[in-house]
């Protein structure tokens, strides 16, 4: 027997599938046909009152039904002006979209229906399941969501409930934060049960009901990225236990709530570990100020190649030259006893001896520097032995000679280690030229080229996946290609059609527009934009690169022109 669902009050949206249910109402996968083509969206539907008991409950503290009735229809109104709030995230690229609504009246009883559509996402927890994510992917999620907390806080907005239940992802694996408590007043009409959820990820000020700022939303954030770099336990779970109890969860959450400090998660780095505890900090005033600063500092790990692994590589590196200078400086000791040793068994010869039973040490190297002169003439003891002459060794040169051993070895052990230390000071030294020369404005060209390389990547991945995208229209005219969800990523305009008789090429990602490509006989210009839709990069007719002038008014228009033009595919 099919599942049965509620009727859409969208008609041309039928539900197909609950994919989500929480404490403010049930979410459903949607789908709609036009043609050939088939759309998908989500459907929220949010139930005031939740469900008779809590009906029941109001009509017992209230002195009459018109009262009851009032108390549920101030709920509604308050959800509605939330709704109102959500149409401002329309177009962030980290937030889930909003679509439309619609608000039921029961005809039977007292209560509302509250309908909520918006873009149909991959659930992080369905995104997870059997596998696990790397840390680069995580550092990706901190700064996917400290982008949604950064446009929430200035709009005024707190969200208070960020949790991996609230995290989505995107087809092109972009994450955005949802479920933006649209019935967040409800909470004081819900037992504490409705809240049990939220404590895992609770910053300690709601938690003890103290007043609280933005920064409750940095710290569940924190949480959020703890949990996924310490094998999917929260801080203070035992990563030994495979099956956790909910007495170890409560003991777990009073430790964090006592202020107990927070271990640092088992798999993240050093330098990732350090931004996760000062996001989730106790106090509020030792986390970071604002998710500006928090996205700052996961960007510059981001962007830096080694920057995750940075710390570690400069503890191998000393690691690794502190055991090359101590092997070194062994091999000197032992050279240097060896030399005492050949000293120690030098024979004296006297003038009686016989220079036959006199046994030069194989291993004394002065010996090799008392065979020929720098001229090459034979040295003093070759002209005793060609003429048959015993004399003796001074000892006075023998020690001459082992001081000068002696003195070379330490002279090289020295050497190395100043050589070492210049290493090390020229490094830093070249690190600090670098930023002076970027006058400390690294985040911002870092952001710039960031943006520049997501819009080839985006180019390729859409190039690559055309051939499986549905065309629609004619050439010589328009063209249009969808993919399998029924977004647009590709629309040409032949010069035909086009109002300035160019060839017009459009590339969007996410069904917003990221690359432009106009032909005007055999030349071509490319235009690059961001994710907020401003233009970036254009490169003219003559192969001139222009980024991000602002000042130009010829930049601005083309860029603006453009835009508009590729808009009015979507809309078509």
């Amino acid at each position: 027997m099919a599942k049965e669902f509620p009727v859409s009050v969208w008609p041309e949206w039928n539900l197909t599938e609950k994919i989500g249910e929480g404490s403010f109402g049930k979410v459903y996968k949607a789908e709609r046909k036009e043609g050939e083509r088939t759309f998908y969206s989500a459907i929220k539907i949010i139930s005031i009152p939740e469900n008779k008991g809590e009906l029941d409950s109001v009509r017992s503290e209230m002195d009459d039904e018109r009262s009851t009735r009032e108390y549920f229809r101030n709920m509604v109104e308050d959800c509605v002006q939330e709704i109102y709030t959500m149409e401002h995230f329309c177009g962030n690229s980290h937030v889930v979209s909003f679509e439309d609504f619609k608000v039921v009246e029961y005809l039977d009883e007292i209560g509302w229906d509250i309908s909520i559509r918006m873009e149909y996402l991959t659930s992080f927890m369905d995104y997870c399941t059997g596998k696990e994510m790397t840390e680069k992917e995580v550092i990706k999620l901190g700064c996917d969501l400290s982008m949604a907390l950064i446009y929430c806080h200035k709009l005024n907005i707190i969200h208070r409930d960020v949790k991996p239940e609230n995290i989505f992802v995107s087809r092109f694996g972009d994450f955005k934060l949802g479920d933006f408590g649209i019935a967040r007043e409800q909470i004081h009409t819900m037992s504490n049960m409705s809240k049990k959820g939220t404590y895992s990820y609770m910053a300690p000020e709601i938690y003890k009901g103290e007043k609280y700022d933005s920064s409750v939303d940095i710290y569940s954030l924190g949480i959020v990225l703890y949990k996924l770099m310490n094998q999917n336990r929260l801080p203070f779970l035992s990563l030994d236990k495979q099956l956790i109890t909910y007495r170890d969860k409560e003991s777990a959450l009073a430790r964090r709530m006592a202020g107990e400090k927070i271990p640092a998660p088992s798999k993240a780095s050093a330098a990732f570990a350090r931004i996760i505890l000062k996001a989730c900090a106790y106090r509020p005033e030792k986390r970071y100020h604002d998710p500006e600063e928090m996205l700052q500092d996961l960007e510059s790990l981001r962007l830096n190649t080694a920057g995750v692994e940075k710390e570690w590589e400069k503890s191998q590196w000393e690691l690794a030259n502190s055991a090359e200078l101590e092997r070194d400086q062994l091999r000197y000791r032992i050279q240097e006893e060896e030399a005492a040793e050949e000293l120690e068994k030098t024979q004296i010869v006297t003038p009686d001896q016989d220079l036959s039973s006199f046994r030069v040490p194989k291993k004394k190297k002065f010996y090799k520097l008392q065979k020929k002169t720098k001229s090459g003439s034979r040295s003093r003891s070759d002209s005793r032995d060609r003429n048959f002459r015993s004399t003796s060794i001074s000892p006075w040169t023998v020690s001459m000679i082992a001081v000068i051993v002696v003195a070379c070895i330490i002279t090289a052990v020295y050497v190395k280690v100043v050589t070492d230390e210049d290493r090390k000071a020229q490094n830093i030294d070249n690190v600090m030229e670098i930023l002076e020369e970027n006058d400390n404005s690294t985040a911002q060209i870092d952001e710039f080229s960031t943006a520049i390389q997501t819009v080839k990547e985006q180019a390729n991945t859409i190039v690559e996946e055309l051939p499986d995208c549905k065309e629609v229209g004619k050439e010589g005219d328009r063209l249009r290609y969808y993919d399998s969800n029924g977004k647009l990523v590709k629309a040409l305009i032949y010069p035909e059609s086009s109002d300035d008789g160019v060839y017009e090429e459009y590339y969007y990602w996410d069904e917003r527009l990221f690359f432009a490509y106009i032909w005007t006989g055999n030349k071509k210009e490319l235009y690059y934009y961001d994710k907020r839709g401003k233009m970036i990069r254009w490169i003219d007719t003559d192969g001139i690169v222009h980024d991000q002038e602002n000042d130009s008014t010829e930049y601005t228009k083309r860029g603006e022109k453009y835009w508009k033009n590729a808009l009015q595919q979507l809309d078509e």
